[in-house]
């Protein structure tokens, strides 16, 4: 399985998560730390006696994941970010087993300074989250953003 991670954005980032699918974009705030990317691909080697290498390599599988730091602890936030979570007016229940379906858009600038957006337009949240509650400072709201493949790509990076 091949693995690419990489930053792909400097500095904070604007996101944007729009749920459910198909509604109005809204603002998530921005990250803390910057956004990775991940992408990772499964292949089958294909292969004949006759020769010792691959003939064909072959993609059975392909993940793409967007992982930030967000540095605004919201409600809306917590909540796109467990996985299972359901929130209603204001509270969360952890717990129903329900699967959001959203997308994710991720504004920021690239290393060489332009403007880079990053859109997971079908997503589901994925992992562990894990917030802390610190005297005096900031509840970041870690979240993994997994792509499942809709009607088009299941990622796009533009760069303007």
């Amino acid at each position: 399985m091949a693995n690419t991670k990489s930053r792909v954005l400097v500095g904070v980032a604007d996101i944007e998560i729009r749920y459910p699918v198909g509604g109005a974009w809204v603002d998530a705030g921005y990250t803390v730390d910057g956004v990775i990317w991940e992408g990772a691909t499964e292949t089958f080697d294909v292969r004949v006696e006759e020769e010792t290498m691959p003939i064909e390599r072959v993609v059975t599988g392909e993940t793409v994941a967007i992982i930030v730091n967000m540095a605004e602890g919201s409600l809306f936030n917590i909540d796109k970010a467990i996985p299972g979570s359901v929130l209603a007016a204001a509270t969360i229940s952890i717990g129903d087993g329900v699967i959001k379906e959203m997308s994710i858009r991720i504004t920021g600038t690239t290393p060489t300074g332009g403007t880079r957006t990053i859109t997971l337009p079908l997503a589901t949240a994925v992992g562990t989250v894990s917030t802390p509650y610190t005297k005096g400072g900031i509840q970041v709201v870690p979240a993994r953003f997994e792509a499942l493949k809709g009607a088009g790509a299941g990622c796009t990076i533009v760069d303007t």
